[in-house]
């Protein structure tokens, strides 16, 4: 299951995802409405076989490996923030 459909099965439809990377940068990706992206994996850069869910927490976020702009990966923290 991709990303978009894993959120969507948990009740996420309209969401901003905040992610920090491994060396504590943060940037906020806003107004996400799911059910109009096609690929969030594509959207945010990330390997998608490197996502692990922990979306049953109190504060639901999950890891990536997030490509960078030199062809390398970083390892991101997406937390879910619903409006």
């Amino acid at each position: 299951m991709d990303l978009k459909e894993k959120l969507i099965s948990q009740g996420y439809d309209r969401i901003d995802i905040f992610l920090i990377d491994e060396e504590k940068n943060q940037e906020t990706i806003a107004d996400i409405t799911l059910h109009k992206v096609t690929d969030l994996e594509y959207k945010l850069y990330l390997e998608p076989d490197s996502i692990a869910y922990e979306l049953d927490e109190e504060n639901p976020y999950f890891t990536a490996n997030q490509k960078t702009e030199n062809g390398g990966y970083k390892e991101i923290k997406g937390f879910i923030l619903e409006w």
